[in-house]
């Protein structure tokens, strides 16, 4: 139980810190509102339990083991996110355009695939957490569950902040400073992924 504990304590401060996740949240919160955010904050949440089984399978100490494997990725995700953050810092990032929408489960979720910051949580977390005293896959899925579980919470306090921040904005200009103030923000997060 201490173990199981210690486990939702790291997935909180995890899943609750800044990062390219709770960005993308609170952004999609202000541009769309907190009920269309919904699949993102899902898909979020699935992602990161897959990562979870995936590090579980080996999968994370090989992508950990090659180096070249592990740039790759940060390259990936750093471009994706400031190709977001270019896309956010137009004019019309928070309006909401017929066009325009929120991640959906499925692009949200294979989002994590690309994020550091998610795979290091994952390895984490099946490395320090997962129970001596189960087998690997009852105690893998344990893991796993209670990081998805827990992801959901966090990403929709980020998706509802960002909800928040979309109904008090009253006029384009405040829209399009708090759309660039995102935008800074997305793009800062990539230096975090070199880190």
């Amino acid at each position: 139980m201490d173990q199981w504990l210690a486990l939702v304590a790291f997935s909180i401060v995890s899943t609750g810190s800044p990062g390219p996740n709770n960005v993308l949240l609170w952004a999609s919160g202000a541009a769309f509102g907190f009920r269309p955010t919904m699949p993102h904050i899902l898909g979020t949440a699935v992602g990161i339990g897959v990562l979870a089984l995936t590090a579980a399978a080996g999968l994370a100490a090989i992508v950990s083991a090659v180096p070249t494997l592990a740039v790759v990725m940060k390259i990936a995700a750093s471009a994706y996110l400031l190709y977001l953050a270019w896309q956010l810092a137009g004019a019309q990032a928070l309006e909401r355009g017929e066009l325009a929408r929120p991640m959906s489960v499925i692009q949200a979720a294979a989002f994590q695939a690309i994020n550091p910051k998610g795979w290091i949580f994952a390895l984490g977390a099946i490395a320090a957490f997962r129970p001596a005293d189960l087998p690997a896959v009852p105690g893998s899925l344990l893991v796993a569950a209670t990081m998805t579980a827990i992801v959901i919470p966090t990403a929709a306090l980020w998706a509802a902040a960002g909800g928040w921040l979309g109904r008090v904005l009253n006029g384009e200009r405040s829209r399009r400073v708090v759309s660039l103030g995102f935008a800074a923000l997305l793009a800062a997060s990539v230096a975090a992924i070199w880190r």
